[in-house]
């Protein structure tokens, strides 16, 4: 029985010996971090958006009557560049094409006659205006655009404007009488009589892409006004035919 014991406690020994060498003598479970890491935001992307356009003219009520608009769009490919680390903050800079155009009523003056402006508006002008912009844009967005799936965001800009030239006709009791490309040019011009800006503000949304910061689609709505009316340059128009006109779009765009 002795014998018995005294085997019982040296086991005894011996599993107290182990445990303590297992608790004290063997190192830590290791734990293992993962991290997951966003590809770097470029800070130079370009945008490239397509609107329709809609438009709202007045014309001198004494040489014209009856503005309404015709189907128009603005194209235009921007470079964004990212102005802060918060990744909310943006300048963009690039050039547009927009192609506008009207429909109204007015004199139609033959080569050598008399200019009489009798008050009535027999002659229906159909108008097309093209010119090249060049727009500079703030862009503030509500949320960080590299951390977030969604982001608003709002846009002011300057758009400097160059009139190319206008396509017209001119239409009495549905027979043309005249077809041709017309000057069309700024009555206050700034450097000169095709050119005068634009400013605009816009409202947007983005469908950002965290995983692929170089890709991702938006729209937005813009609204832009002119500072200066412009009149067609040509012998059969009244000499004081000024437009005005402002432009509501519904850009959608990718950037990338």
């Amino acid at each position: 029985m002795k014998e018995i014991g005294t085997i019982t406690k040296q086991m005894c020994l011996c599993i107290l010996i182990f445990c303590t060498a297992s608790l004290f003598g063997s190192e830590p479970p290791k734990t293992f971090h993962t991290s997951i890491k966003r590809p770097k935001s470029p800070v130079v992307r370009t945008r490239f958006t397509m609107s329709p356009v809609i438009s709202f003219y007045k014309v001198n009520q004494h040489h014209a009557k009856n503005p309404t608009q015709k189907m128009s769009g603005l194209f235009s490919l921007k470079e964004e560049i990212r102005l802060n680390n918060k990744h909310n903050a943006f300048l963009l800079i690039g050039a547009e094409y927009f192609v506008h155009g009207l429909n109204f009523n007015s004199y139609y003056f033959k080569q050598d006659s008399i200019q009489l402006y009798t008050g009535s508006f027999d002659y229906t002008y159909s108008m097309y205006i093209h010119e090249i912009d060049f727009p500079i844009q703030l862009k503030l967005s509500f949320s960080r655009e590299n951390n977030s799936v969604w982001s608003g965001y709002w846009m002011f800009g300057y758009h400097f404007r160059e009139l190319i030239t206008g396509k017209l006709k001119v239409k009495q009791n549905g027979e043309i009488v005249e077809k041709k490309s017309v000057d069309v040019l700024f009555k206050n011009p700034l450097f000169t009589a095709r050119n005068n800006p634009f400013v605009s503000m816009t409202l947007g949304v983005q469908k950002n892409n965290p995983n692929n910061t170089r890709s991702c689609v938006y729209a937005e709505l813009s609204y832009r006004m002119g500072f200066s009316p412009y009149y067609i340059k040509d012998s059969f128009a009244p000499s004081s035919l000024y437009i005005t006109s402002n432009h509501l779009s519904f850009g959608l765009g990718v950037k990338f």
